[in-house]
């Protein structure tokens, strides 16, 4: 039989021709980063305090936090709307995370991670720092309250500290901590004087302290966190009671007394009411005002200064354009490149946090967002209309199951579904690997897949018909490790099975990034002692083939892609750098700026997109 000849056509040939001779694109000389842009001006932890003026007048206390700047008070006129702004000016005062409006008049405002106390004065109308909590022990401040003397005692993240504040000495008294394990107090003062501390999140129990004695104990029933409710509640009668899934309990020096019900607690008479008309949308502008004696009703346009929100995600959407989300509060912006700057498109999701990670899959993009690892769904080519119906746009979901919390990484592909690997939920160990099938509509998990630690980073081996998944030892906040190495496993998503795991031998805390090479390698950056590294890792022998030490900076989580060079490109914290795809990768500095970058973002054209802080930046890569 003769051999067949084939033949190609010239036209083919000559597209295969021009093909090969087409430059890859050369990278710029000295690449310059310039600022797109500060996608969202918005404030978080937004509460609102009924009080007085220095003249006696109603006027409304608002504390509001932003992450460009520091924490503000505004001092609104309940009748004309006038406003004043007080900007704290410790550094690091940026959440107003507890507060209190005393009996006094003054407002007492714990800031993190500052881990000041701060207190507007209505009388001298000034917003002064008191010093710090306790030092270097308190950075988080959970909770406050005044006891009759007005003493005001502090409960704070970091050490589930309790801290006394008084005011007529000025002096801080530092009680210490309320639990060797846990890390978050909330305080209420009994009736009797004694420290009604709530001690969150492994195990949420009631420790009392005694200011005269200092001695302190466990009292009640102690809570399984993801099993057991437990909280404190102020009663009608002015005590402090447990309520929990194991009963109620009126508390009463070291002791707790069950009781069938809890006396409710009843509302202040007030002459107003105060709600935000535009809260939903998380924007905190519109202050609704109401009279509670006529029922008459404002709304004031808030023209307060706020300026930006963090970055938290950088992404590339399906349509060319680059998106991403905020922090507290969640909002996603959008920018297309050439256009003059980014825009906030709004509210995304019922999650308040930020959006962790996103993935395109059939030109929409999956939106995986903190805290409840919240997912929603968004089409760039309709019109945005954010609800929880399945026609809104973005189409919130909810939870992706009821562990995850933190949802790091979030792939589109493997058996048609979108995965999520995720942090667990506050107090608990054990992050999930996730996903949800857009076809069928259907959502599934896989627990304890990592043990006590935590899916974090995911990457598709589609030839193979794998998944790599890189873990951290970390739980959920609140938690200590229970594991002391992060691992890599390869997941058989079709036979829902593990079939390899493994990592290098050396003390790891995370494999923080993974990218599936073009030459059927895995590439990824690690982090633990000793210093972070890149790898490249082979899965056909299920070895790791090469590590380099890392010495720009730490690795951003999920700083890997392809440029379009051929060379594989990846984040630090202090630069951009490049290697070629190989067994022995040596990254070279394209782009270097102490500090400079603190989230990954795409390259699209002849940019390549990330944020510092709150800032949206690019920098000219190729020339």
């Amino acid at each position: 039989m003769p051999k067949r000849i084939w033949s190609i056509p010239p036209f083919v040939a000559l597209l295969v021709l021009s093909c090969a001779l087409r430059p890859s694109p050369r990278l710029a000389e000295n690449p310059r980063i310039r600022d797109i842009g500060i996608p969202v001006r918005s404030v978080n932890w937004v509460r609102l305090h009924d009080g007085r003026d220095a003249a006696g007048n109603h006027a409304v206390f608002i504390t509001m936090g932003q992450t460009a700047e520091n924490l503000f008070v505004l001092k609104v006129n309940p009748e004309t709307g006038a406003l004043r702004q007080y900007i704290a000016k410790v550094p690091r005062a940026n959440y107003p995370t507890a507060t209190l409006l005393s009996r006094t008049g003054k407002l007492y405002v714990g800031a993190a991670y500052a881990g000041h106390l701060l207190c507007y004065d209505p009388a001298k109308d000034s917003f002064d720092d008191l010093g710090a909590i306790n030092p270097q022990k308190a950075t988080f401040p959970c909770a406050m309250d005044e006891d009759a003397e007005g003493r005001i005692w502090v409960g704070s993240y970091g050490m589930a500290d309790l801290t006394c504040y008084d005011p007529r000495s000025g002096q801080f008294t530092r009680c210490g901590r309320m639990d060797d394990t846990d890390m978050y107090n909330y305080p209420l003062v009994n009736s009797d004087g004694m420290v009604c501390n709530k001690i969150m999140m492994t195990r949420p129990h009631l420790v009392v302290y005694d200011p005269k004695t200092g001695e302190k104990r466990t009292v009640g029933p102690v809570a399984e966190k993801g099993k057991d409710t437990l909280t404190l509640v102020r009663g009608g009668d002015g005590d402090v009671y447990i309520n929990s899934s194991m009963g109620n309990f009126r508390v009463r020096g070291f002791e707790a007394i069950p009781v069938q019900d809890i006396p409710p607690l009843a509302a202040p008479a007030a002459n107003y009411a105060y709600s935000f008309a535009d809260s939903h949308r998380q924007l905190y502008r519109q202050l609704r005002v109401k009279r509670n004696d006529s029922g008459g009703e404002k709304i004031f346009d808030l023209d307060y200064r706020a300026a930006g929100s963090d970055i938290f995600l950088v992404h590339a959407g399906p349509d060319g354009a680059v998106y991403g989300s905020s922090i507290l509060p969640l909002h996603l912006y959008r920018y297309l490149p050439g256009e003059a700057g980014p825009v906030d498109l709004g509210k995304c999701s019922n999650a308040g946090g930020e959006a962790y990670s996103m993935a395109n899959f059939k030109g929409k993009i999956y939106i995986a967002s903190y805290p409840g690892a919240m997912v929603s769904v968004y089409d760039p080519a309709k019109p945005y209309q954010y609800g929880a119906k399945p026609e809104d746009n973005p189409y919130d979901m909810g939870r992706i199951d009821d562990i995850s919390y933190r949802p790091r990484t979030t792939l589109a592909g493997p058996r048609g579904r979108v995965w999520f690997a995720s942090i667990p939920d506050y107090g608990r160990w054990g992050g999930p690997l996730s996903w949800y099938d857009p076809a069928a509509r259907e959502k599934g998990v896989y627990h304890r897949i990592a043990g006590d630690g935590s899916c974090y980073t995911l990457a598709w081996l589609e030839k193979r018909g794998l998944m790599a998944v890189g873990t951290t030892i970390e739980g959920g906040t609140g938690t200590q490790p229970k594991v002391s190495r992060a691992v890599l496993f390869l997941w058989d998503y079709m036979a829902e099975k593990k079939v390899w795991e493994g990592s290098p031998d050396r003390p790891l805390s995370a494999f923080n990034a993974l990218l599936a090479g073009r030459d059927g390698l895995l590439y990824g950056t690690l982090t633990g002692e000793g210093g972070p590294e890149l790898f490249v890792f082979d899965p056909e022998k299920r070895v790791f083939l090469g590590r380099t030490a890392l010495s720009g900076g730490t690795p951003l989580d999920n700083g890997l892609q392809f440029g379009p060079d051929g060379f594989i490109y990846g984040f630090t914290t202090n630069c951009i750098y490049r290697f070629r795809p190989g067994v022995s990768p040596q990254p070279e500095e394209v782009v270097r700026e102490a500090g400079g970058f603190s989230v990954p973002g795409p390259i699209l054209g002849k940019d390549v997109y990330f944020a510092k802080d709150h800032t949206l930046r690019a920098a000219r890569l190729f020339r």
